[in-house]
């Protein structure tokens, strides 16, 4: 399985999930780290786009793909934990409740939640614990730069 990260390109290969520690996230308490994936590109362009106004986004962006092994375990959040609310911004405190469980648990390297940003959760992020014994297993594959589409800029 492949997963997908657009960051600023400068931590394109960092996968110590420090980003999401200092500032915490929709799925992570501050002081947890985690690293945030979708399962397309599509997908991970919306998500730095509803969190990043186009005119601030930084000029060297890059995407990662990271490869999972088809062996490694990958939790799927049930939607019967998610509150009724779980698509609201700003998240509601619950989720990232949910998610500093998972990792400080280590039940897996990786957890599918839902993506926020799409009708009924549609497509899915993915959850990267780098605390997790099987992290190591996780490979970055590539790492190229990544220009999002002159069109986004007319909105």
């Amino acid at each position: 399985m492949h997963l997908y990260r657009i960051s600023k390109s400068k931590y394109a290969n960092d996968t110590s999930g420090e980003g999401a520690r200092r500032a915490g996230g929709r799925w992570n308490l501050k002081g947890t780290p985690v690293i945030y994936t979708s399962d397309s590109t599509a997908l991970a362009t919306l998500e730095v786009i509803v969190h990043t106004p186009l005119n601030l986004l930084p000029k060297e962006m890059s995407i990662t793909v990271f490869q999972l092994p088809d062996n490694l375990r990958i939790d799927k959040l049930p939607d019967s934990r998610l509150p009724k609310n779980w698509q609201k911004y700003p998240a509601p405190v619950m989720l990232a409740q949910i998610g500093t469980e998972w990792i400080n648990k280590c039940t897996s390297a990786a957890m599918a939640v839902p993506s926020s940003v799409t009708p009924s959760g549609e497509g899915r992020n993915y959850l990267l614990n780098p605390r997790h014994p099987d992290f190591n297993k996780i490979k970055i594959i590539s790492a190229t730069p990544y220009k999002f589409n002159d069109r986004f800029y007319k909105i």
